[in-house]
């Protein structure tokens, strides 16, 4: 399969030859979102920058030259909602700190890193950031190689700064007002993944300290997926999460908006509403799916921990052995539609 061009991501995009290179360039003349846009239309159809148009510059001297590296699986690329609000963040910031951006894709499960080292040699980079979990082996090469900033993933150990939202504040805001709702039983629920997700860790942690804050107490067995050997997928997931309402749930705390409106869904098919049966909370503050209601969630700014990336990395560049930072940023409470109070008991199926 011949590798994408210009002409095939301006064709995606509706978009003039032209624009697309000056994107591309990280030009001052296209705004920010538009790049954006470019830039996801290149991941997604495989287009790779010229070695000779990053080494040129854009601007008098020659820019320093970032990596981006996306791990987010070619089948979910086109459903990702934070891989623009990043990119848009990306492209503002090196845009006047005049910084070329070099945008390269890794499969999450890939344990190899030989494409992302050679990418780095010949296109030299000066710095990477990375962002969606990646494999820890490909990490920690890519760090000995070059200053690293990750968003979200916290890489523990090295030098590698973090950027992410302040979840333990965020999951406490919803979890509140599940308490305020009157909900005293509360569950937790997550898909599990190709990869390890540190993250999802984080915000089950998040849940558990929010539950002790409240007043409440933390049961295990109302939470889904948290186990390094469970491996539910998400049908199998929503037919337990029904099975604990029935025995008495009467609120989950979804790991991630893109499971809790799937979950929506698989529960309606069990008989269950949301929130008239169950209420349920998300986390990153994704656009609903046509026809579902807005789940209460904590919403990212994606864009912001973009900027904040950029400039990271140079105070990293500038001193690769300074103490790890790991940057947290405030999320927006969203309320939603998918919290209400508790509803009587469902009676199981097999009453």
């Amino acid at each position: 399969m011949p590798k994408a061009n210009q002409q095939e991501i301006a064709r995606t995009l509706r978009l003039s030859q032209p624009t697309v290179s000056r994107a591309l360039a990280n030009h001052p003349s296209v705004n920010a979102e538009t790049k954006a846009h470019v830039w996801e239309a290149a991941v997604r159809l495989g287009y790779q920058q010229k070695i000779s148009q990053l080494r040129k510059g854009t601007r008098s001297g020659r820019p320093f030259v970032a990596g981006i590296v996306i791990s987010i699986p070619h089948q979910h690329q086109a459903k990702s909602e934070t891989f623009q609000p990043v990119l848009k963040g990306l492209s503002e910031k090196s845009s006047v700190e005049n910084i070329l951006l070099d945008v390269l894709h890794h499969e999450p499960a890939d344990t190899e890193c030989v494409s992302i080292l050679r990418r780095i040699k010949q296109a030299g980079w000066q710095g990477c950031i990375l962002f969606h979990p990646i494999n820890e082996a490909v990490v920690r090469k890519i760090e000995k190689t070059i200053p690293c900033v990750s968003i979200i993933e916290n890489y523990r150990g090295g030098f590698i700064d973090c950027l992410d939202v302040d979840q333990s504040e965020g999951i406490f805001g919803l979890a509140r007002q599940l308490v305020d709702a009157g909900h005293r039983r509360i569950g937790f629920f997550s898909w599990v993944y190709q990869v390890e997700t540190p993250w999802v860790q984080r915000r089950l942690g998040s849940f558990v300290e929010a539950l002790y804050r409240c007043g409440l107490t933390f049961d295990e067995r109302d939470c889904i997926n948290i186990r390094p050997s469970d491996a539910l997928q998400p049908p199998e997931a929503a037919a337990l999460a029904a099975e604990r309402i029935r025995d008495g749930v009467t609120a989950f705390c979804c790991a991630a908006d893109h499971q809790a409106y799937p979950l929506i869904a698989e529960l309606g098919r069990h008989g269950i509403k949301v929130p008239r049966d169950c209420s349920l909370t998300g986390f990153d503050g994704l656009e609903p799916p046509a026809g579902s209601l807005q789940v209460a969630t904590v919403r990212v700014p994606y864009d912001e921990l973009g900027r904040s990336a950029i400039g990271q990395l140079l105070r990293r560049a500038e001193n690769p052995t300074a103490p790890r930072s790991h940057l947290l940023v405030d999320g927006e409470l969203v309320p939603g539609a998918s919290v209400a109070a508790p509803a009587k008991r469902l009676r199981s199926k097999t009453a």
